[in-house]
């Protein structure tokens, strides 16, 4: 089976804890990850943004909130169904919010679309980051911003030895016992230990050609923001 179909199967069986997963693991530090993933973007009114593998939507509320008009897009669907319930439980209904099943891919949208793109904890399971990068170049107006938050590299020797701990002997075990799926669980850290770090990752979008590329890390360098420009 194709990498991009397990990871697609595997994010469906556990779409419905997967926001309860998200707060336990990480105890409660996502929520203000999302509001600076949402500062950083440039998020404001009037502008239309992208939010690619959007999962359950929380990425595209805290932008929504800052007043753009958001269009969320993922390919597993059963994770995007559960957006627009959670944006009128908020009080969002008031913002347009839309949602299409979508490969970062091969994304079905017209060139230069958006003002910003946004793609969070999302890149790391693309298969063929260059082609997304591509993509995401394609749909970005001239000026607009890609940011993407991602899981990373701590800077400090002691928080990497505490973190490593954390994610190859705690968060399985308790992403099992939440979710009821083992694999899951086990290969968030994988995946996380397998992903470049904060200068690789610039660098990769610097090939792929967006300017200005800066990143700032969060926690520690557990997560990190990148954005850069068309």
């Amino acid at each position: 089976m194709p990498e991009g179909k397990k990871v697609q199967q595997m994010f469906s069986g556990i779409a419905g804890r997967y926001d309860v997963l998200n707060h336990v693991l990480s105890m409660g530090v996502d929520f203000y990850w999302w509001w600076r993933m949402a500062r950083i973007s440039g998020a404001g009114p009037g502008k239309r943004y992208l939010d690619v593998a959007a999962g359950t939507g929380d990425s595209s509320l805290a932008l929504a909130r800052r007043g753009a008009e958001v269009l969320s897009t993922d390919f597993t669907h059963a994770m995007l169904r559960l957006g627009p319930a959670k944006f009128q439980r908020k009080g969002m209904g008031r913002l347009v919010w839309a949602s299409v099943g979508a490969d970062a891919q091969r994304l079905p949208f017209h060139d230069a679309s958006f003002d910003g793109l946004t793609i969070c904890y999302g890149i790391r399971n693309v298969e063929h980051r260059a082609l997304a990068y591509g993509e995401f170049l394609r749909v970005l107006r001239p000026g607009g911003q890609l940011t993407i938050l991602e899981f990373s590299r701590p800077r400090w020797a002691w928080l990497r030895g505490v973190y490593t701990w954390y994610s190859l002997k705690l968060l399985p075990r308790i992403g099992a016992w939440i979710s009821g799926d083992a694999g899951a669980y086990t290969y968030l850290p994988e995946s996380i230990r397998a992903f470049p770090d904060q200068p690789s990752l610039a660098a990769e979008l610097e090939v792929a050609g967006f300017r200005g590329v800066r990143w700032t890390s969060l926690t520690g360098g557990i997560v990190a923001l990148h954005v850069g420009m068309k």
